[in-house]
């Protein structure tokens, strides 16, 4: 895992050097064990090294042989299999890196179809002047790309390495999507003129021209057709060990595991634990409040499978400290919450190993977000003759949101269905209604054509095929939330402190298994993750298997009326807040008054709090 950077000129001349070393010290966090810089006419190259598979330094990069570069960042578990595959070789390190670079030289292109694994790499054809990006299939590792001011290209893991080469000014058609989707959908970034390499594609660079193309479609659809309960349980015990075992022998470096009390996490401990000598290391945040902390049940797992396991805290002061340091860290605008455990959680496991294993993907590979089953039920509901008034008055009476969220969902089933996920994934952000409280006539005019509701239906209707409206939802959430938010919430807050972040349930291989299980393997009747626990019995504690999913949630209306109370008003509703201009302070205000009264509003809050911020700095 590491950072990489790189600028291709159309003059035939190298890149500044200088530049290029600033573009790496941008990055120097995501690889603190090495540092390479390689220029030749045409092209430059950067590399910060992470150091996980081979150690030695005869594994470093850019990597050169035969008149071909690689800068590469990721793990590619099937490493061994492409050297025996290569053939005779005299290979010249133990890497995965070479392995794709040699591959490369004997299939070109298509090197990127027989990759296992995480990755976002370019390699230099000197030959004929050809830079191929790639990124892998599900969107673990970013690659960002722009056009430099004398019309070259620049690349980077991240956005903050591409300042040195353009000026970072926002795109505000992006940031109205973020305001529905609390983050930024590939391919754009939030900022003018720099793009994200998207999930499944290749880029090429070529003669001055850019182009990129899809190497991976992840559109598979669930089958009709009924298979043996007992077949399915081995088919997703078998891939889920075989996906948790490649990635705790492809490192030189010792593994751990994060730990919450739920189902994902402890499966992968469970299989996890049978390939190790010593106790397995786990590690788990929680919170003062207990609505939202699993401590208790995570050490409860730790002591079942043996661990060694190791506990944390985060309070709301770590927050006000860090609100700054997030909104730097992860460029474009991003609200997800749970951002902020995730990052002390990786500071503090960093300090213990340097590999780290994940229950991230669970959910959209399996069906287990508690939406899937609200938005079945709002489907229903919406066929009986049942008024959305009357649920969004059961909302005002309880004042619990998520009744008048629901009654948008219901609407939106009876006037335009396909946009009903759009509603409901929005509702507790900004859907169609409350955006229009929230944003200036001027705003929306503007930027109507970046709605993220519209955003979320133009997803599904390409991913639809005639699918159940839920199946299509959850095509949404694999091909754009887990991508864009999910995984760009775990890389950047594990590799800040050089600690690289696997996710088991994005293997590739499992993906592909669960994306073709029928839906009523996923969620039926109110049940979620069916087809899992029931694969899972016998293999983590019962108890688990019906604990209700309680997630990495912040109790953010509750830090909203507290010490988080002062910071808000201070950059949304002060004379000097740069939300002035698109915004309408007196809706803010009321969100702010109706949280503090007792309503939940902390999502809509922090997305606010965070964009001022970003904005304070961008814009």
């Amino acid at each position: 895992m590491c950072g990489i950077a790189g600028i291709a000129t159309t003059n035939g001349a190298p890149p500044d050097e200088g530049i290029l070393r600033r573009m790496s010290e941008a990055v120097a966090h995501r690889g603190p064990d090495g540092e390479g810089i390689w220029t030749a006419p045409g092209i430059g190259l950067a590399h910060r090294r992470l150091s996980i598979i081979d150690l030695d330094r005869r594994a470093s990069q850019p990597m050169v042989a035969g008149g071909f570069v690689i800068v590469f960042n990721g793990e590619i578990y099937n490493y061994r299999e492409l050297r025996k595959e290569l053939g005779d070789i005299a290979w010249k390190t133990e890497s995965d890196t070479e392995a794709v670079l040699e591959g490369y030289r004997a299939w070109g292109d298509e090197v990127v179809s027989r990759l296992r694994g995480m990755f976002a790499f370019a390699i230099w054809d000197e030959s004929n002047g050809r830079l191929l990006l790639a990124r892998d299939r599900i969107g673990k590792k970013p690659l960002f790309v722009t056009k430099t001011p004398a019309g070259g290209l620049a690349f980077a893991s991240e956005i903050k390495a591409l300042a040195p080469v353009v000026a970072l000014k926002p795109d505000w058609d992006a940031v109205r999507l973020f305001l529905g989707l609390q983050y930024v959908p590939s391919p754009k970034t939030g900022f003018v003129g720099v793009e994200q390499l998207e999930p499944g594609y290749i880029g090429i660079w070529h003669d001055g021209a850019w182009e990129t193309r899809r190497y991976h479609d992840p559109s598979v659809q669930p089958t009709t057709v009924e298979h043996p309960l007992s077949d399915i349980d081995i088919g997703i015990r078998a891939r889920l060990e075989d996906a948790v075992k490649v990635r705790m022998l492809a490192a030189d470096v010792p593994v751990g595991a994060f730990l919450s009390g739920g189902v994902d996490s402890a499966a992968v401990v469970a299989y996890a634990s049978k390939y190790t000598e010593t106790p397995l290391q786990t590690f788990t945040m929680g919170f003062p409040s207990l609505r939202h902390d699993e401590r208790v049940e995570a050490e409860e797992l730790a002591r079942h499978f043996r661990t060694d396991h190791h506990a944390f805290e985060a309070k709301p002061e770590d927050l006000l400290a860090l609100v700054d340091m997030l909104v730097t860290h992860y460029d474009a605008p991003y609200a997800d919450s749970s951002a902020l455990p995730l990052w002390l959680l990786a500071h503090e496991t960093s300090k213990h190993v340097k590999v780290v294993l994940t229950g991230d993907g669970g959910d959209e590979t399996f069906g287990g977000y508690r939406r899937y089953v609200a938005y079945d039920r709002a489907s229903r509901l919406a066929r009986i003759p049942i008024s959305d008034m009357f649920v969004r008055g059961i909302g005002a009476l309880t004042r619990d949101g998520r009744y008048g969220r629901m009654a948008d969902v219901i609407a939106a089933f009876r006037s335009n269905p396909i946009r009903a996920y759009g509603e409901m994934f929005c509702g507790s952000y900004f859907n169609t209604r409350s955006l229009g409280d929230v944003c200036t006539p001027d705003f929306l005019a503007q930027t109507k054509d970046a709605d993220a509701v519209s955003f979320v239906a133009s997803v599904i209707a390409k991913r639809s095929h005639g699918d159940s409206p839920l199946s299509s939802a959850m095509a949404f959430d694999l091909t754009s939330y887990l991508p864009d938010d999910l995984n760009v919430k775990m890389d950047r807050a594990t590799m800040a402190f050089g600690l690289e972040a696997r996710a088991p349930f994005l293997d590739q291989e499992l993906v592909a298994y669960t994306s073709g299980l029928p839906l009523n393997q996923k969620v039926i009747h109110g049940t979620t993750k069916v087809a899992l626990k029931r694969a899972l019995r016998g293999i983590v504690p019962e108890d688990v298997l019906d604990r209700p999913k309680k997630g990495f949630q912040v109790p953010l209306a509750e830090w909203f009326r507290g010490p988080l109370d002062g910071l808000i008003r201070e950059r949304c509703l002060g004379t000097l807040s740069s939300l002035s201009g698109m915004m309408n302070m007196k809706e803010i205000q009321r969100l702010v008054d109706a949280n503090r009264a007792g309503a939940d509003h902390g999502n809509r809050l922090w997305m606010l709090l965070t964009l001022a911020t970003w904005l304070e700095r961008y814009g």
